[in-house]
């Protein structure tokens, strides 16, 4: 018997736990609109369905695209969860499962394998990509306020015209609608920075950092593997937490950094560290394509 990869486990549970939502969150979201209006709680319904339709395609095709769709949406569903079990009168039978469920969606969503599986979606030929981890500044905050007006600017306007405020409402569409399009676009570039493999050699695609995605030839790595303490090299982590990988190469190299002012910044650096979400995965695949580990 073939042993299931656990990466195929984490996104068919996550993808099982989407097929169920309506079942159980559902149910519960449903309680909790039970004493609105008749075509404010129909309207939201139907909204309810329409998302969970859309994902649910995209849970099925994962791209780079669809996986920044997936981690605006499955948190939302969690907060929207606990609005719910405090808001409505469902018993704790509904109250549990549809919080475990939405629970089972947001940290899938959030998960680093499922994430390089959306990434990988989106390669070419034989590449394989995997995804850097999150700039550790923005982990402190901004992120998630970014998120949150992401998600409420989205939902705010159309909520309070389908409740008959019609000017807040309006006011609020027209300025949430535009703050969520280029919110979510800054989500979306966090879903770009790649590790990638390719049959030439490992590409670093972190356009937070450079200016432009950096191949490094297979010939011109002379290791790759957790980087040491005192490690000089050019230091493309942004800050990131988790264990850091080096790139040490043969001779000095050019890379174009990206900086504020917007001038081309031409560095030469000797290796660079990085900072992936699944560094051991990345190592593995490293050691499969033949590029020198230490």
């Amino acid at each position: 018997m073939t042993d299931l990869d656990p990466t195929t486990i984490e996104l068919w549970v996550l993808r099982a736990a989407w097929l169920v939502l309506p079942f159980t969150t559902g149910r519960l979201l449903s309680d909790a609109l039970d004493d609105t209006e008749q075509p404010f709680r129909s309207s939201v319904s139907i909204g309810l369905w329409i998302v969970w339709g859309v994902m649910l395609v995209a849970l099925m095709v994962p791209r780079t695209e669809t996986l920044t769709a997936l981690r605006i949406v499955g948190p939302a569903v969690a907060v929207a969860a606990l609005w719910a079990a405090f808001s409505g009168d469902s018993t704790s039978t509904v109250i549990a499962l549809g919080w475990t469920t939405a629970v089972v969606v947001a940290f899938g969503a959030l998960r680093a394998t499922v994430g390089d599986v959306f990434v990988d979606g989106s390669s070419y030929g034989d590449e394989s990509r995997f995804l850097l981890r999150t700039p550790g500044t923005l982990l402190m905050g901004p992120l998630a306020v970014l998120w949150a007006v992401v998600v409420a600017g989205a939902v705010a306007g159309p909520l309070l015209l389908l409740a008959e405020w019609w000017i807040l409402g309006g006011l609020l569409l027209v300025l949430g609608w535009p703050l969520t399009w280029f919110g979510s676009q800054a989500i979306h570039r966090l879903s770009t920075r790649w590790l990638v493999f390719v049959p030439a050699g490992l590409v670093v695609h972190d356009k937070t950092a450079l200016r432009e995605p950096q191949l490094f030839r297979m010939e011109d790595i002379a290791a790759f593997g957790p980087a040491p303490v005192d490690a000089d090299v050019e230091d493309l982590t942004l800050n990131a937490p988790g264990l850091v990988l080096r790139i040490a190469l043969t001779a000095e190299s050019k890379i174009i950094k990206n900086t504020r002012d917007d001038e081309i910044e031409l560095t030469d650096v000797t290796g660079m560290l990085v900072t992936p979400n699944r560094p051991g995965a990345v190592l593995e695949e490293a050691t499969r394509r033949g590029v020198a580990i230490g």
